[in-house]
């Protein structure tokens, strides 16, 4: 894989938003990279579109250099006995400096955390925001709508072969749905390295992400479920090109990222944006080389992986 610019351009771009989880930074420019040639054709939704900024950027929108993800967070509530969600917090003040906006709106994004949607409604994305829980039937959505779906969280619920079910109620029959799950391989970090560290250890890196998760399954497993909800699996991808990544994710700043959030917080706004500046030049040379990977294994070993589908 020859890297172009823009790749190289999107990595700096997430990078700035995710500096302090500079790990989450390289994720997203994969996961960006991978719906690239799926335009959002109108009608367009995207189920649990969080606080938007992943698909701000995605669009090709772009933030001033002082913001970031870190800019309204719970993070001094958080410790590792006691699990906190520190991104699910929204303050009045909280405002998105935007140096650039996308070109292509989304007509609609649900969420089941009202502080994300508030985050959301600030950069003007999504002309629909609506409140939903995925785990609850019915979505609040039309019949054979949508031209475009994407979602990254349907393996965060109980059943999601009944989220499934919603998506094809409500996709349009000329219409596809970007659908990113996770599998049984996504935390293949966690389970070779326990060995070698204690349970608490392991707790710190794990920081409760496996329980929360009920939905991993292997690809098989989904490309049955999907399957018998009447879908046709138009194409299945790896969204991370090696196994390293995974890795680099599972292990990362995320320990130490509340105690991170916390410090920047303590700065002036001059030293933060220096700081940052020189902090993201680090990553984008540590990260670049690895825009070169190409992929090393299997969907079958992939711990991540897209399904475009349509209906039969």
């Amino acid at each position: 894989m020859i890297i172009n610019d823009s790749l190289e351009d999107k990595l700096r771009n997430f990078l700035e938003l995710y500096w302090l989880r500079p790990e989450n930074g390289l994720l997203t420019t994969f996961k960006s990279k991978i719906i690239e040639d799926y335009p959002l054709s109108s009608p367009s939704l995207d189920i649990s579109c969080g606080d938007g900024l992943f698909m701000f950027l995605h669009l090709g929108g772009s933030f001033g250099f002082d913001f970031d993800y870190f800019k309204d967070t719970k993070a001094k509530d958080f410790s590792h006995e006691s699990f906190v969600d520190i991104y699910n917090s929204f303050n009045e003040t909280y405002q998105v400096p935007i140096k650039h906006r996308p070109d292509t709106l989304v007509d609609y994004g649900t969420d089941w955390k009202q502080p994300l949607l508030d985050k959301a409604s600030k950069l003007s994305l999504f002309k629909n925001l609506i409140l939903h829980d995925n785990n609850t039937k019915p979505l609040p959505l039309p019949d054979d709508y949508f031209k475009t779906i994407y979602s990254n969280s349907v393996y965060w619920v109980k059943k999601p072969e009944v989220l499934l079910s919603e998506i094809h109620r409500i996709l349009n029959s000329e219409g596809v749905a970007l659908l990113e799950v996770m599998t049984s391989k996504h935390y293949d970090t966690l389970e070779s390295i326990a060995p070698y560290l204690s349970k608490k250890a392991i707790d710190i890196l794990d920081r409760n992400r496996r329980a929360s998760m009920p939905g991993r399954k292997t690809f098989e497993e989904w490309k049955d479920i999907m399957l018998k909800q009447n879908f046709e699996i138009v194409d299945v991808k790896n969204v991370y090109p090696n196994k390293l990544i995974m890795d680099i994710w599972n292990i990362g700043t995320r320990p130490i990222s509340h105690l991170l959030i916390q410090m920047s917080e303590a700065m002036s706004s001059e030293e933060r944006i220096r700081i940052k500046k020189e902090w993201v030049d680090i990553f984008f040379e540590l990260f670049k080389p690895l825009l070169n990977l190409n992929t090393q294994y299997p969907p079958e070993e992939s711990p991540y992986l897209l399904f475009v589908l349509k209906k039969k």
